[in-house]
């Protein structure tokens, strides 16, 4: 292949990248925005009823939308759920990137991850125990709920095998630790929501980030910084 001919592909492959590049930033559709809203919109009607008693017209009057624009963007109410399910999820792994990304107990990243996480609970909590603690939400929701937890309690369990080849966790199965710390976080939430007033917020969060800080490395060395 000529020099030319180099340059030439060189340019091509380069304006393919930059065009990508261009499509992939592109700016939400009216589609797009429909469809969040609705998402938006549901959030904040889940948060004043049971989803069981919310109506399709409903949620759709939020959204300022019509009834059959609805189902352009959703099947269902529970379909509806469960992307705001899907975008709940991805919320929780932001929460909790910066202790998932370290090693150690590193307790005060933990802490600041639980504490956003208590604070979205005590918005949207009657959704949330709909969601994810109910034992049947819908299969729908369901089938999310299930392979998104997994996901989290799959990052979780990567950062427990990090610091299990370094010897400093319990011994057992890192998924299993995982699973049962996920559980123990959602579990002491719902409880929170359900129960406003009944625990003081700071000693809460420091028992339950102390409670899985045990479950993962067997104790707290007494010089871990509070």
């Amino acid at each position: 292949m000529s020099k030319i001919q180099d340059v030439t592909s060189i340019s091509v492959d380069a304006t393919v990248g930059e065009v990508s590049a261009i499509r992939s930033r592109r700016a939400p559709t009216k589609g797009d925005q429909r469809e969040q809203a609705l998402i938006d919109a549901a959030r904040e009607v889940f948060r004043e009823k049971s989803i069981s008693q919310v109506t399709i017209d409903e949620l759709a009057a939020a959204a300022g939308i019509a009834r059959s624009g609805f189902y352009f963007y959703f099947e269902s109410k529970q379909a509806l759920l469960a992307a705001l399910v899907d975008q709940r999820l991805a919320e929780l792994d932001e929460e909790t990137a910066e202790w998932l990304a370290g090693d150690g107990l590193d307790r005060g990243a933990l802490r600041r991850g639980l504490a956003a996480g208590l604070a979205k609970w005590k918005v949207d909590g009657r959704w949330l125990r709909e969601a994810f603690i109910t034992p049947d939400p819908g299969p729908e929701v369901k089938h999310v709920r299930d392979r998104l937890v997994d996901d989290g309690c799959s990052m979780f369990s990567r950062r427990i095998e990090r610091d299990a080849r370094a010897g400093r966790t319990v011994s057992g199965p890192p998924d299993l630790i995982a699973k049962m710390a996920v559980h123990l976080r959602s579990i002491t939430f719902a409880d929170v929501y359900a129960n406003p007033g009944q625990y003081d917020e700071d000693e809460l969060l420091d028992t339950l980030t102390d409670a899985i800080l045990r479950l993962v490395y067997g104790g707290i060395p007494g010089d871990v910084t509070r």
